[in-house]
């Protein structure tokens, strides 16, 4: 256990000299836009050390990032995020489906080439908000059953499959 201490101590350590000039006293509470995919090996130590002040966000950007699913339940304890990308962030899988259902203020989620999967998205039953889901899915076998799922779930919202928008066939729901 001291041995895990010690490399979390040191993570916390480089992510404090390496994020110095984004993470500062002068860090707003509330952001219009956070970038944060520039920033090469971003893993969830960091992303704790980035959001630890912060209180809402209106678009997040984590493409392509190191985060893992202990990220995304960060977000919980914020008062809104409103657009979340996380196009190929590879360790976000389904079982971050239960905390994305807690950030209700969400209006577009992008989770393309991500490991969450058409049936994880099924368990997105809290989100009245979004408005835009974007995501993929490799196995097309029952989409369409499993979009007609996912639009009584979400019937608001557009959907985008594989970079192309889903089109329902004359269904009014």
């Amino acid at each position: 256990m001291a041995l895990k201490n010690k490399q979390l101590d040191r993570k916390e350590k480089y992510w404090k000299q390496k994020l110095s000039n984004l993470v500062n006293d002068a860090m707003p509470a509330y952001w219009d836009h956070l970038d944060l995919r520039n920033i090469p090996d971003l893993d969830d130590v960091g992303f704790a050390y980035i959001i630890r002040e912060i209180k809402g966000i209106n678009m997040l950007d984590l493409n392509e990032t190191n985060i893992t699913n202990q990220s995304i339940r960060l977000l919980t304890n914020l008062e809104y995020v409103k657009e979340l990308r996380l196009k190929g962030v590879t360790k976000v899988n389904n079982d971050c489906i239960e905390d994305l259902n807690k950030i209700k203020w969400i209006e577009f989620l992008h989770v393309k080439d991500t490991s969450i999967t058409i049936d994880g998205l099924l368990g997105l039953n809290n989100l009245p908000n979004c408005k835009n889901l974007m995501f993929s899915v490799w196995d097309d076998q029952l989409i369409h059953e499993k979009m007609l799922q996912l639009k009584i779930l979400m019937p608001d919202c557009e959907f985008t499959i594989n970079s192309r928008p889903y089109e329902f066939e004359n269904i009014d729901f």
